[in-house]
């Protein structure tokens, strides 16, 4: 038999071939996976470092379960052209301005509260005098307590973060009280609203702005009128030698005299001084929690009138026109600020006794005519009624010291003929119709006497428990205007709210007010009629008689006509 001998080279080549290579076997299976497909150009090695770039990346859960799904989004993203430049601008979210906002908030207040702490005793009858001035703020978490207990008030979260929100009104701002009057709806925006009392040292900084708008400016009503000499200059172009004069117009037509209107506007009603009547208070509106509380404008006549003959959802824009008829003059502000004042007034209502003026008197002893703009606190006194008494549906246990507004749009009626009364025109005085002073509801007036709403109480009276009975409150609502509603315990505890859009119940629905007749601007007669337009016969006559006569014929020496003898000498 023949043996076959390998040298040492040709045994370390078959030895290669047999031992494997995990070098050899990485880069050739390398290779293989970066081969480029002919349609798309991609690679599997590249989707697949793509894939676990984003599985990593965004670590969801169940990878094994859902890794076609994820490979499909890969290679559909690699395919999306990216024609959009503003892929990869970050937007931030609007939580995150409303959460900034927020933190001020926090920060501010709690900076207060810590400046507070932190005073030594160097500072503790410093301190005491503070106290007296600081601004009250009401317990709104409280309130919203027992308010949640008859299904009304504001949610926990919500409500906490709005009485951050009061402290830093009252921290910002001038004022001396500050109560929380309710939340308005809109349909982009909602307004949470503020009720509060101005210090005395702002009171009176308006009330001088106020009365220096009334008085009349220097050199209001003086027309300057021009010189006689200045009249005859006028109609001078040149100077000096050859002066020419303007060529004077032509003469207009005689025509009929204009009429002359007598139709006289009613005077306007006068605006309520800050810190009276319907402008006693002072309001103040923010969209969001955490923003900057805006200070609505004092209230008008004009204004309340206006809203009383209109039905307008909120906005939540302070600037959006209000387009109504009669025609509104102002803006959101102005219209929200008359509907919080009409809300205020019908809806402010409290246990009997619960408040009471700063005199102390009885209510039979004072005037109630200056009464409807006299100051009222607490009674110290109020032992509070039994819950069975408040929910009786007689109401006789219940108040109002919402000051009334007059159909005139103001607390405290004004008279229109008190200018002429003092100024000592009697004459003119007698010629006059009498006026009859406009009257409503005095102060403290009870709630059962309300009006009616469609055969049925103004309010409705309810017991929030009927189960424990020493923890039940009342609670009453308003079926005039839906979302008001105020509670009373057994105690010295009672608060009203209002959570609504804003409008009063209408029954039956609301009907626009009509437009005017329009008014006969000339009166009838041979100057001004009306008359029927000519057909095209009667033009066609009107033409043919109105045609210029033909031109007169010529005539020869002998006589004849000149056209007879040229046709002659042609034959």
């Amino acid at each position: 038999m023949s043996q076959t001998f390998l040298l040492e080279p040709d045994i370390i080549a078959a030895a290669e071939n047999i031992l494997p290579d995990l070098n050899n076997d990485l880069i050739r299976a390398k290779n293989f996976l970066k081969q480029q497909s002919a349609a798309t150009g991609d690679s599997l090695y590249d989707h697949l470092v793509d894939l676990v770039h984003k599985i990593l990346a965004h670590k969801p859960p169940d990878v094994v379960d859902n890794f076609e799904q994820y490979s499909w989004e890969v290679k559909e993203e690699k395919l999306k052209p990216n024609f959009d430049l503003l892929n990869d601008v970050y937007l931030s979210p609007p939580q995150l301005e409303v959460m900034r906002r927020m933190d001020d908030m926090f920060r501010l207040v709690a900076s207060k509260a810590q400046k507070m702490d932190d005073m030594g005793e160097e500072e503790q009858e410093l301190d005491l005098e503070e106290e007296s001035i600081k601004p009250r703020v009401s317990d709104v978490i409280d309130h919203n307590y027992y308010f949640r207990q008859g299904g009304y008030g504001l949610p926990e979260r919500e409500c906490y973060a709005l009485y951050i929100a009061l402290n830093m009104l009252s921290i910002k701002e001038p004022v001396a009280t500050v109560r929380f009057f309710g939340k308005i709806f809109g349909t982009s925006a909602d307004y949470y609203v503020a009720e509060t009392d101005l210090t005395i040292e702002e009171l009176d900084r308006r009330i001088r702005e106020f009365d220096l708008k009334d008085m009349p400016g220097e050199g209001e009503g003086l027309a300057e009128e021009p010189a006689p000499e200045a009249e005859e200059h006028k109609e001078i172009l040149g100077e000096g030698e050859g002066v020419e004069l303007k060529p004077k117009e032509p003469v207009p037509p005689k025509l009929p005299p204009l009429p002359e209107s007598t139709w006289t506007p009613e005077p306007p009603i006068p605006v309520e001084r800050p810190g009276q009547g319907v402008n006693k208070k002072v309001y103040w509106v923010c969209t969001s929690l955490g923003s900057e509380w805006v200070c609505l404008p004092d209230t008008t006549p004009q204004h309340i009138n206006v809203a009383r003959l209109t039905v307008r959802a909120m906005i939540g824009d302070l600037d959006a026109e209000i387009q109504t008829f009669p025609p509104f003059e102002g803006t959101e502000r102005h219209y929200l600020r008359a509907q919080i004042a009409r809300i205020a007034a019908a809806t402010s209502i409290s246990p009997q006794g619960f408040y009471t003026f700063g005199s102390g008197e009885e209510e039979e002893d004072i005037d109630m005519e200056e009464a409807g703009d006299m100051n009222f606190n607490l009674n110290p006194f109020y032992h509070g009624h039994t819950i069975k008494d408040l929910v009786d549906p007689s109401l006789g246990y219940w108040v109002h010291h919402g000051r009334h507004i007059l159909p005139q749009g103001r607390t405290i009626w004004w008279n229109p003929h008190a200018d002429m009364q003092e100024e000592g025109e009697e004459e003119e005085d007698e010629n006059l119709p009498p006026v009859i002073p406009e009257t409503g509801p005095a102060l403290f007036a009870p709630v059962a006497g309300d009006a009616p709403v469609a055969s049925a109480a103004a309010w409705t009276p309810h017991v929030s428990s009927t189960l424990m009975s020493d923890r039940a409150l009342a609670l009453v609502r308003s079926n005039l205007w839906p979302g008001a509603v105020a509670y009373a315990t057994d105690g010295k505890r009672s608060e009203c709210l209002y959570v609504g859009w804003g409008l009063k119940q209408l029954i039956p629905n609301f009907s626009p007010l009509q437009l005017p007749r329009p008014q006969l601007e000339y009166f009838v007669g041979p100057e001004v009629m009306e008359m029927a337009d000519p057909t095209f016969a009667d033009e066609e006559a009107y033409r043919i008689a109105h045609l210029p006569p033909p031109p007169p014929q010529e005539y020869g020496e002998e006589g004849e006509m000149m056209g007879e003898e040229e046709e002659d000498d042609e034959d």
